[in-house]
């Protein structure tokens, strides 16, 4: 293992790893008994990433054929959910809420296609993990990726649908960002160091994960892109461009895990000053984070030729 200042490469998102399985585990068995066989409980950001720590929320949906009948399991999923996970998402945010299976397979771009709905969809794809109802949770991941390849008929194609979703989904988080930090006055840094850092790498293992995608039948593409949607982002990274080569960024990664887990650095974020760019702490993680963007950019244009057609298609 190599370090970068003072960081052993590997040796956080172990921790991490290590963290978030243990409590995936107690979340399945806490969960399990107030949820029909039917229905699934997804979850999303740090514990899907297989990042967590004792500071992180958790957010995850219920997700059902019939939600009229899950009024009350609801509550004991939430309360069974709190007993380990105290810090709650968001209530006025997309998640902790009780949705539709059929809302995530349909109106995908259409006039009806909410950003709630974008977020969940997206997600679900990227960065999803099931807590209950493993077997339904992998079909609906397997169907939704069908529809998106679906849509790519030549087999010399991208999963061009998909990787459109996928850009308009990123470019939906940074405006999120701003309204978030400027008409809603949420704290703006943390919010800037984590879309420069998870953000960025889930928009990242999706591009890279479509790229695959090339030159692959349309039964090709669906296997590979949910072979690779079931890893956690750093691990798709890592699989996809190889360990040796995904090191430099993987290191920016771990340094930004590292300093994320310190409560500490938390509330100081959240309390920095509207555009305060010059706190040492602000500094110190938005600097690593350019490196990481230079990293990523490496990584494609090594992984991926001139000729490849993801080059065209994300500029053009």
């Amino acid at each position: 293992m190599t370090s970068r200042q003072g960081i052993q490469v590997g040796q956080t998102y172990d921790k991490a790893k290590s963290f978030s399985e243990h409590n995936l585990g107690r979340l399945r068995e806490a969960v399990k008994p107030h949820i029909p066989t039917d229905a699934i409980i997804a979850t999303f950001g740090s514990y899907a990433r297989r990042e967590a720590s004792d500071l992180s929320d958790i957010d995850y949906v219920i997700i059902s054929n019939d939600i009229s009948s899950l009024s009350r399991p609801s509550e004991e999923v939430e309360k069974a959910i709190k007993s380990i996970v105290e810090i709650e998402p968001s209530p006025d945010g997309a998640f902790g809420k009780v949705i539709q299976r059929s809302e995530i397979l349909k109106n995908l771009g259409g006039d009806q296609d909410s950003n709630q709905s974008l977020t969940r969809r997206l997600l679900l794809l990227l960065e999803g993990e099931w807590l209950a109802g493993e077997a339904h949770f992998k079909e609906l991941r397997r169907e939704l990726i069908e529809r998106y390849v679906a849509a790519t008929k030549r087999d010399h194609q991208l999963a061009l649908f998909l990787l459109n979703d996928i850009i308009r989904y990123w470019r939906t988080m940074t405006v999120d960002y701003m309204y978030k930090t400027t008409e809603a006055s949420k704290p703006w840094a943390i919010r800037n160091i984590k879309l420069v850092f998870s953000r960025k790498l889930m928009y990242a293992s999706g591009l890279f994960s479509v790229a695959m995608t090339a030159d692959r039948s349309e039964a090709a593409k669906v296997d590979i892109l949910e072979k690779l949607f079931e890893m956690p982002a750093l691990d798709r990274l890592c699989y996809i461009c190889g360990d040796a080569r995904f090191s430099n960024a993987f290191s920016c990664y771990e340094l930004f895990l590292s300093q994320i887990d310190s409560s500490d650095v938390r509330d100081r974020l959240k309390k920095i000053e509207t555009d305060d760019h010059s706190d040492p702490i602000f500094r110190k993680l938005k600097n690593e984070g350019h490196h990481f963007t230079r990293e990523l950019l490496s990584l494609f244009e090594q992984t991926f030729h001139a000729t490849h057609p993801i080059r065209r298609a994300v500029m053009f």
